[in-house]
């Protein structure tokens, strides 16, 4: 049963490259394994394009997603639409790159009082003279993370 989008092995390849990765790198690989589950519960939450491929699934990817095609007579002329489903074998590369960046995003920022106040909802905190305030995000902590999954929300538009 998988937990996560990624395995301990698929991350540390991910990260061995990796510039400014010194989170992941300074704790032990218990540690590791809980920032790459919750990273994919995080990123699960997400409301994403098309169903689950399998819908026995426990995790969001792979996906399957609608394709509308049409349909020919024996002559070759169209007369109708049929739609279907294309379905993902496996995880994509960009899903498992997002559950790295979040993973990393938790071990740096996730036990802050910045990052707690955020999940909180706070608006705006004030300390004297200095004040933040908060936007509400879609949860997620690494903006890589979800710059990684645009493609893949509901609701999220390529710009080209």
């Amino acid at each position: 049963m998988a937990l996560s989008y990624v395995d301990l092995t698929e991350a540390e390849e991910y990260f061995a490259g990796k510039l400014f990765a010194d989170e992941w790198h300074n704790v032990d690989s218990k540690t590791k394994e809980k920032a790459l589950i919750e990273a994919t519960k995080r990123i699960n939450r997400l409301q994403f394009k098309g169903i689950k491929a399998n819908p026995t699934q426990l995790l969001e990817f792979p996906r399957a997603y609608p394709s509308i095609g049409t349909q020919n007579n024996n002559k070759g002329l169209s007369f109708g639409f049929s739609i279907g489903y294309v379905y993902e074998d496996t995880i994509n590369e960009n899903v498992k790159a997002a559950t790295c960046e979040e993973a990393l995003a938790l071990l740096k920022y996730g036990n802050s009082a910045r990052t707690k106040a955020q999940e909180q909802n706070v608006v705006r905190v004030s300390f004297g003279d200095v004040s933040e305030e908060y936007k509400a995000s879609l949860k997620l902590l690494s903006k890589e993370a979800l710059e990684l999954l645009k493609p893949y929300l509901a609701g999220a538009v390529a710009i080209k």
